[in-house]
């Protein structure tokens, strides 16, 4: 990731900033709608699981000069999640799920660029999650 996609992510977090909650209500809406199997992975208040997320996003956003550190956090993650049945191939649901509601929310600001800049973003933690999960199921 170049420093003008950390840019175009920093830019487009920022005008998502706002509506935070209501973009990770979104996101949990459209992921639930791709694949209805993966409700079951959720208990609890799922806008509490929407604050998480978006509070996630945020530090990742925060963090993006650091990749190190975040690819870190990422294979923690993986690790946890592998512990709550998540397979290799909900991170493309995820992904999709998460690319579809910054289109939402962006409306006019979001462009192909942007796009890139995300999946890219996306792509790199997802892989770091998968690899830590595998590690876990080995």
């Amino acid at each position: 990731m170049d420093q003008v996609q950390i840019d175009r992510v920093r830019a487009s977090h920022a005008l998502l900033a706002p509506q935070a909650q209501a973009m990770g209500s979104a996101f949990y809406r459209f992921l639930f709608e791709l694949n209805p199997e993966l409700r079951r992975l959720f208990v609890g208040d799922i806008e509490a699981q929407a604050r998480k997320l978006m509070d996630m996003l945020a530090s990742v956003v925060e963090h993006l000069d650091q990749p190190e550190q975040l690819l870190d956090r990422a294979r923690a993650l993986g690790e946890r999640h592998a512990g709550y049945g998540v397979q290799e191939s909900h991170y493309d649901d995820v992904g999709t799920a998460l690319l579809h509601t910054l289109h939402a929310g962006l409306g006019a600001h979001y462009s192909d660029e942007v796009e890139e800049a995300w999946a890219s973003v996306y792509g790199a933690l997802a892989e770091a999650m998968m690899a830590a999960g595998r590690s876990v199921e080995a």
